[in-house]
């Protein structure tokens, strides 16, 4: 709880503190956008990169890498997981719909991800083991998100979102290409 409400007060103060400066629409140009960051997630703390690019007017499609890893002990029973995840994604830039200010980007759009899973398992002390990995199968999620630029080529950016393994949203610095 308290990395969430470093992390939060960090953004904060980065949105509040730095100087803003005009942008011009980065999403009807081709311009590139590339994110990295963390998010929330019940299976440890995930850090992902992301790639969106200007397809069409207010429409960016990309894709993200996700890496997360957690540990668990019950008795003498410990568990190592660990997650990579490849999403494809697609969104809708509300900002020309809004007339929000040209420093702030609002979006939402869905994503189809494929993920990877490996469990090490160390049961009764050591004296039994297992490794196993697999996948997840694709997956569909939603993403509702915020992005405030703090220069013409840097932004802070917040997202919810439900259906994959980065489910209870990211933050993260974006920069414009």
């Amino acid at each position: 709880m308290k990395n969430k409400i470093s992390i939060f007060a960090f953004v904060l103060f980065v949105m509040f503190s730095a100087n803003s400066y005009a942008q011009y629409n980065p999403y009807s140009d081709g311009s590139s956008l590339f994110t990295v960051g963390v998010g929330a997630s019940s299976w440890g703390i995930p850090l992902f990169v992301r790639y969106e690019k200007a397809v069409a007017d207010n429409i960016t499609a990309g894709g993200s890498l996700s890496f997360q890893s957690k540990g668990e002990t019950y008795g003498s029973n410990k568990w190592k997981h660990t997650i990579v995840g490849l999403n494809a994604r697609g969104s809708y830039h509300f900002n020309e719909l809004l007339e929000a200010p040209d420093e702030w980007d609002f979006y939402g759009g869905m994503s189809l991800g494929y993920y990877f899973w490996d469990t090490k398992y160390d049961g009764a002390g050591g004296s039994y083991t297992y490794s196993g990995s697999g996948s997840g199968g694709l997956g569909i999620g939603l993403h509702l998100g915020a992005r405030y630029f703090i220069k013409d080529n840097m932004g802070i950016n917040l997202e919810l979102g439900g259906g994959s393994v980065l489910a209870g949203g990211t933050v993260g610095v974006t920069f414009l290409l």
